[in-house]
């Protein structure tokens, strides 16, 4: 584009010159930088459209990003992740079509509006605006957006899944391991043989700890090469706050949250029959031993039992207890 000087018409030479604006923005003043032309003839400074930034949108997005609003291209990408037209949301949502037009055209969003749309962006919740909207879509894209919904879900569980296998499988192999190499496969089906009648998380916790231990004090071998860590309630495998989500997501296990005089906690049903042939005779003998011997024990006595190995007294919170400890198993 040819540059004119509006003062004195100037096409010759032109300075580009830097300074530092104040724009305020809902009462808040933004500094932006913004670059000039000065005309070498005459000095007059000046913005030529389409050569610059638009200053109040920068202003704009340097105050999103001081406050943590979303930005036009996340609200345009989650509408296309589900092929959500600009109508399709704001039905959705209760909005006006110009009101999210505006917003993704770079207008600023309202905070009550803010809250809706993040809301909306957590899947179970729009997963449940969606199932629970009435004349907003029609059946067929609302089918459409559950189908995509679920694929999505699956995809973040597999990933998920991955993630932790592979950083637990690129640990070290040693007597924090058992000896093994993480096996997702083989955690996964102890936890649905310990679930087949419901267990609470605390209690599963300790059957696993006990079933790997046992293991290794006889075979010098855990089953699923989990790592176990000291916490309140007892050894835990290393990241089953992460692991066991997992589980609910893929529909292998239900939660309940069960009730014990003054204290509650949640239980975990088994949905799918746990693969046996992924275990060998003498890790099979050890998860039905450990099932029997702890059969009657509820999940507070189990873990008080547990808080008297010598692995858990030998520990402090957060520390991962070694496989050595096994030959001091109380069984």
């Amino acid at each position: 584009m040819k540059l004119i000087c509006p003062v004195c018409n100037n096409e010759d030479k032109f300075e580009e010159v830097a300074k530092e604006q104040k724009i305020v923005v809902r009462g808040e003043p933004i500094s932006v930088n913004m670059k000039y032309h000065k005309c070498d003839k005459c000095g007059e400074q000046f913005l030529v459209e389409g050569l610059d930034d638009d200053p109040l949108a920068t202003a704009f997005n340097i105050y999103r990003i001081k406050h943590n609003l979303l930005k036009p291209e996340e609200i345009r990408n989650f509408r296309g992740k589900y092929q959500l037209t600009q109508a399709d949301l704001a039905k959705l949502l209760g909005m006006g079509v110009a009101t999210i037009n505006r917003y993704e055209s770079g207008k600023l969003q309202e905070e009550s509006n803010e809250t809706l749309l993040r809301l909306a962006m957590q899947p179970e919740c729009f997963k449940n605006i969606v199932i629970n909207s009435q004349e907003a879509l029609t059946e067929t894209k609302k089918n459409n957006i559950l189908k995509t919904f679920e694929q999505n879900n699956e995809q973040r569980v597999e990933s998920l899944k991955q993630f932790i296998t592979f950083n637990l499988q690129s640990q070290e192999i040693n007597e924090r391991s058992g000896f093994k190499q993480f096996d997702f496969e083989k955690l996964t089906n102890a936890v649905l043989f310990f679930c087949m009648d419901g267990v609470t998380k605390t209690k599963l916790n300790k059957l696993l700890f006990y079933a790997d231990f046992i293991h290794f004090k006889e075979y010098v071998l855990s089953i699923t090469g989990s790592q176990y860590v000291h916490v309140p309630f007892g050894p835990a495998p290393y990241n089953y706050d992460l692991i066991y989500p997992i589980f609910v997501r893929q529909e292998l296990i239900s939660i309940e949250e069960v009730n014990y005089g003054e204290y509650s906690g949640e239980q975990f049903t088994a949905i799918k029959e746990p693969d046996l042939n992924k275990f060998t005779e003498s890790e099979l003998k050890i998860l039905a031993t450990v099932k029997e011997l702890f059969k009657s024990f509820t999940a507070s006595q189990l873990s008080a039992r547990s808080h008297q190995e010598k692995g858990y007294q030998q520990t402090i919170n957060g520390e991962t207890i070694s496989y050595v400890y096994a030959s001091d198993l109380h069984w």
